[in-house]
């Protein structure tokens, strides 16, 4: 400021340039009072100015907690007046829940153990195509054999439609009341049946039950090697399947029960004896394929 008047006194005391060098000072003069009107100590704003904020956006302090909240972020359209609430979701660490506004597609999809029945298109080819026929209904079939070795092998052979096969004997077994004789004191009924050997016209097994009347030092008794279905073409068919026993007494073998299944007529069971156990029967009950499996 006092370098301008002083430069301005020289100015007026020079003919000719006064008014030139006069013009040009008073406009840098205003400038600079200018200046100094706008600004305040140091260049700053005065303390009566008011600081205006960018209209449209504000961005309110973010809010963090424990379950992962994202604080929205309010857009206003100045021309309109509309503000719109947009969300963002950010990175957490593990082992928290990060918090998503918005519309969020669900996943209803669960994941369960297969069940193999229902995945299943074709036939079981392990399982019988029917189920179980009863024995005398097997096609062709004529009679039925029983080898007994007692003494040998001997076979007592029975036909399908016959009483023998039909009819399930009262105890006690006597000479005069079986099917099968193999000593004087061993006696035996022969009859269809279901799998536990009970009596049954339509089974779908054949059974051999019976008593013996000795213990050791004799042998046990019930000596089944095996039995045969007997058909119309002269074929026969060796039972397949060790369905269900009973053994009893001091001189039962146990463990030589699938004897009757190896189609090896020099092979026998060995049952026992039912000295201590009347009113009780040894027994062996066997399946076929040609019942069990038909077809």
């Amino acid at each position: 400021m006092r370098a301008g008047l002083r430069t301005g006194a020289t100015g007026f005391d020079t003919p000719g340039r006064g008014v030139k060098h006069g013009v040009m000072h008073v406009h840098r003069l205003g400038l600079v009072l200018a200046v100094l009107t706008a600004c305040g100590p140091d260049g700053r704003a005065d303390a009566t100015d008011t600081a205006t904020a960018p209209t449209g956006t504000t961005a309110p302090a973010s809010t963090s907690s424990s379950s992962g909240d994202v604080a929205p972020t309010s857009t206003g359209d100045p021309s309109t007046g509309t503000t719109t609430t947009s969300s963002s979701s950010t990175t957490e660490e593990p082992g928290t829940i990060t918090a998503v506004t918005g519309t969020t597609a669900i996943d209803t999809s669960t994941t369960e153990p297969v069940d193999p029945s229902t995945t299943t298109v074709g036939p079981k080819l392990d399982l019988p195509a029917e189920m179980p026929i009863p024995v005398k209904d097997i096609p062709g079939l004529v009679s039925i054999t029983f080898y007994e070795s007692t003494s040998g092998v001997m076979e007592f052979t029975f036909s399908v439609d016959g009483p023998e096969l039909n009819t399930l004997l009262a105890d006690p077994l006597t000479n005069a009341n079986r099917d099968i004789e193999g000593t004087s004191v061993e006696f035996y009924d022969v009859y269809y049946s279901d799998v536990d050997g009970v009596f049954d016209p339509l089974g779908s097994y054949l059974t051999i039950a019976g008593s013996f009347e000795a213990k050791l030092p004799a042998g046990g008794g019930l000596n089944l090697a095996e039995i045969s279905l007997n058909f119309d073409n002269n074929e026969f068919e060796f039972g397949s399947y060790l369905a269900s026993f009973v053994g009893l007494g001091d001189n039962y073998i146990m463990g030589s029960e699938p004897n009757a299944i190896d189609n090896n007529l020099d092979t026998h069971t060995t049952m026992g004896n039912t000295v201590d156990t009347p009113g009780q029967r040894l027994r062996v009950t066997l399946g076929f394929k040609s019942s069990l499996m038909p077809g």
